[in-house]
């Protein structure tokens, strides 16, 4: 009877699998970037490679700044509202940035990019509600009047002809099409506040370019142009991002060197 207890055990042990040491049953590392930033930020790893960092806490950070360029102007013209004259504001970025936004959104949709998406979304209504408020106080004598008015009229035109050239365009090419309007556009913006730079050097005074503006638009360049280059690897994020940091620092320096005169 023993001896049939030992055949049986010894017929057992070489039928059951040999079990796996317990370092083989701990879960495999995520391949997926996303996934392994996401196993980082629960914990799951102790540290962060530099694009993992750059392409979670930059756009992360840059969905807050885009925001805040497109909120700046806002206060501003709530508050001449009250007085009845934008004074020395320039109303040219506020009207550009209607279609500036518009074309990011679109481009983030595109592309399926929701860190794009939500650093442009709640700006539209921003951008819309300042515009609104703006236009009446220009009244009809503003010289920048019909710089915005074409502005408008020309930029929504525009963007119906890029939407009618998508629809027979190929697939593929579409978002492409997008990022290129949507980049134009933004370097355009950016270049904005320069328009008054001749009443900046003639007066030796830099009232006309807005400051938390000009602000805005350097921090949040910045934080684009490395998601940009470190994470994303878009060109039409680092691209007019990075034209926009440059234009943005030209701003700072004629703010530094002409500072506004006390009225």
């Amino acid at each position: 009877f023993s001896r049939s207890l030992m055949l049986v055990a010894l017929l057992a042990s070489g039928l059951a699998p040999a079990r796996p040491p317990l370092r083989q049953l701990a879960a495999p590392a995520p391949a997926d970037a996303k996934a392994r930033v996401l196993l980082a930020m629960r914990g799951g790893e102790a540290r962060m490679s530099a694009a993992q960092a750059f392409g979670l806490y930059a756009p992360a950070m840059g969905v807050l700044t885009s925001n805040a360029l497109y909120f700046s102007a806002l206060p501003a013209v709530l508050a001449a509202r009250k007085t009845g004259d934008l004074g020395p504001f320039n109303p040219l970025p506020s009207t550009i940035m209607i279609h500036s936004v518009f074309g990011w959104l679109c481009y983030g949709l595109a592309v399926s990019n929701p860190w794009i998406v939500a650093s442009n979304l709640p700006g539209a209504g921003a951008v819309l509600a300042t515009f609104a408020v703006m236009l009446p106080l220009m009244g009809n004598s503003h010289p920048a009047l019909s710089a915005c008015q074409l502005t408008f009229v020309g930029g929504a035109m525009a963007t119906l002809c890029l939407w009618t050239g998508l629809v027979f365009a190929k697939v593929a090419a579409r978002a492409t099409l997008v990022g290129y309007f949507a980049s134009a556009i933004f370097v355009v913006l950016a270049a904005s506040p320069l328009s008054t730079i001749r009443t900046v050097l003639s007066t030796r005074d830099s009232a006309s370019i807005y400051t938390p503006l000009t602000l805005a638009q350097c921090a949040n360049t910045l934080l684009w142009t490395v998601y940009g280059v470190a994470a994303a690897n878009d060109v039409f994020v680092y691209g007019p991002n990075g034209i926009g940091l440059c234009l943005g620092l030209v701003q700072l320096l004629l703010k530094l060197v002409f500072p506004t005169r006390k009225r």
